[in-house]
């Protein structure tokens, strides 16, 4: 208990920013800040000269690091030398007073606002709740007899938020360990890689797929033999989140300009850019960055892009073509085999040998000397809302349940604003003289659906059904190689609301109603025979007529 046994008069609004507190991590001092708004009760009045805030050392700042500060020169503040928690009547653990004063006693009323911050730098590493903080206010509800009051509060200290910032490249002087960030160098030149962020591993990487340049847990890098080449350099900070059992990622980004790279192609060196507006002759054209093609090209050899390509005229390969991410506004042929992939032909296409098209648009004739392969794997689907992420077909099938029971079923679905249906199951019939029979009806429907459009499928049964009839659905994509899961997405368990379903029950004549016919018949029977049939006949007259 403190000397302070009195509460508090005034009323205190403890904030923090950022909110909670974030920790620091082996990497990232985190800093922070407490802020109390200070007011007096409503209707009250409130003469305060004082307010001491006590906390506890070493645990809510690793170093003790603390920035007092308030919102008025009516105040004033300090920080006291640590002192020991049993000297002030609290808990005997060590503190660091910050202590803030009014200037004047006319000022100790508190009727204006008044706000105090604390900076906290170093905050600590440890997560959870921080107790054993204290506010000692001196104040009265009248102007003199001021007495110690004790206010106990608590903070608390979260996960840091993973971040990463001011990714940089700098001229490289090891006698000078600051860097002045710059963006271009000279070819060979040494260059020092720095940023920010509370990471614990850091990666830089310049091609995905490749093994880093950098691994570790420092701020910076140095690039010590320079570039040859313009380089965007990647930096991937990871942390793993205890709390969450995952490892959360951030990135950023920064390209080093080499003034005089050396460039090399395989046939052509140049400074700056190639282009040719007449067409292009060669035997060989690969492509790795990007290529416009005004007038065209014929290639006797190997065409190979992995790049961009835009041909503005007709495009003419005698060997085999490879293109990834190019345009052909004229005719596209190719004398042997041909793979394009994100690429986009305006006018025909005409392959003499095999060819593969991933993700390629032809807007005019499209020519296969041999076979095409176009349907994917099928994906077993259930009943509700669907959206496809490729062209497809939807097949539905409703078969028998092997048993010579009573069992109807209507299965349905649609897209684009109409619908299919089928009904399956058993079936009963007659023949010319009224002998019945009961045998199985299976059936199917199948519609087409549109990349990016929504479809549906639903079903629904007799409700005097003794066994329901069994029901499958598939959704078949249409793109060689596709595993089909990847090509319909279920999006909800519902159906449209505003289609018209079949009706589930048939209306059966009730027992009571069936004798009342029966015997009416007998009895118009006896009228046009104006004689009564003995009540023999008429037995055996109600229990076959009972039967149809």
């Amino acid at each position: 208990m403190s000397k302070a046994d009195l509460p508090a008069l005034l009323n205190y609004s403890i904030l923090t920013s950022p909110s909670p507190l974030q920790a620091s991590t082996q990497t990232y001092s985190a800093s922070g800040t407490v802020t109390l708004v200070v007011t007096p009760p409503p209707g009250k009045e409130v003469y305060c000269p004082e307010i001491d805030l006590y906390i506890p050392s070493g645990v809510l700042s690793q170093k003790d690091i603390f920035d007092p500060g308030v919102n008025t020169d009516k105040w004033q503040y300090a920080v006291g030398k640590i002192v020991q928690g049993s000297e002030v009547g609290l808990a005997d653990i060590s503190y660091i007073p910050l202590k803030f004063t009014a200037k004047s006693s006319q000022d100790y009323l508190i009727n204006y606002p008044l706000i105090l911050t604390v900076g906290v730098g170093s905050v600590s590493a440890a997560l959870g709740d921080i107790r054993n903080l204290h506010i000692l206010e001196t104040s009265s509800s009248f102007s003199g007899d001021y007495q110690p009051r004790d206010l106990p509060f608590g903070l608390t200290i979260g996960l840091p938020e993973i971040f990463v910032r001011n990714f940089v490249a700098g001229a490289y002087d090891s006698s000078k360990p600051d860097i002045v960030p710059g963006g271009s160098f000279a070819n060979g030149q040494a260059f020092k890689l720095s940023w920010e962020g509370n990471a614990s591993q850091y990666q830089i990487v310049t091609t995905a797929g490749t093994a880093p340049l950098y691994s570790g847990t420092d701020n910076s890098f140095v690039v010590t033999k320079g570039l040859s080449q313009t380089t965007t350099f990647i930096l991937i900070a990871s942390r793993t989140d205890g709390v969450r059992g995952e490892t959360l990622y951030v990135y950023e980004a920064v390209t080093v300009h080499i003034t005089n790279p050396d460039e090399t192609p395989n046939t052509v060196s140049a400074a700056g850019n190639i282009a040719t507006a007449a067409g292009l002759n060669g035997k060989t054209l690969q492509v790795s960055g990007s290529a416009s093609l005004n007038g065209g090209a014929d290639v006797t050899g190997t065409l190979n892009v992995t790049g961009m390509l835009n041909a503005k005229s007709a495009l003419n390969v005698t060997g085999t073509a490879t293109m990834s991410g190019g345009t052909v506004t004229g005719l596209l042929t190719v004398q042997g085999s041909a793979s394009l992939g994100s690429s986009l032909v305006q006018g025909a296409l005409t392959v003499g040998g095999g060819s593969n098209l991933s993700d390629t648009t032809v807007k005019g004739a499209l020519s296969a000397a041999g076979s095409v392969g176009i349907l994917g794997y099928n994906q077993r689907i259930s009943t509700g809302t669907h959206m496809a992420g490729t062209d497809g077909f939807v097949i539905g099938y409703v078969h028998l349940p092997w048993k010579q029971v009573l069992s109807v079923g209507w299965i349905y679905g649609g897209t684009d604003g109409y619908m299919v249906q089928t009904t399956g199951g058993n079936t009963g019939g007659f023949t010319g003289n009224w002998t019945k029979y009961n045998y199985s009806n299976p059936n199917t429907f199948m519609f087409p659906v549109r990349r990016g459009a929504s479809y549906w499928v639903g079903e629904s049964f007799f409700k005097d059904n003794e066994v329901n009839p069994s029901t499958v659905y598939y959704f078949v994509p249409l793109g060689s190689g596709s595993s089909g899961e990847e090509a319909t997405v279920k999006i909800s368990d519902e159906i449209p609301e505003d289609i018209v379903l079949p009706y589930d029950g048939l209306e059966k004549t009730n027992g009571a109603e069936r004798a009342e016919r029966v015997e009416l018949l007998t009895r118009l029977l006896e009228e046009i025979l104006e004689k009564p049939i003995g009540e023999d006949k008429k037995k055996a007259l109600i229990d076959v007529l009972g039967t149809l």
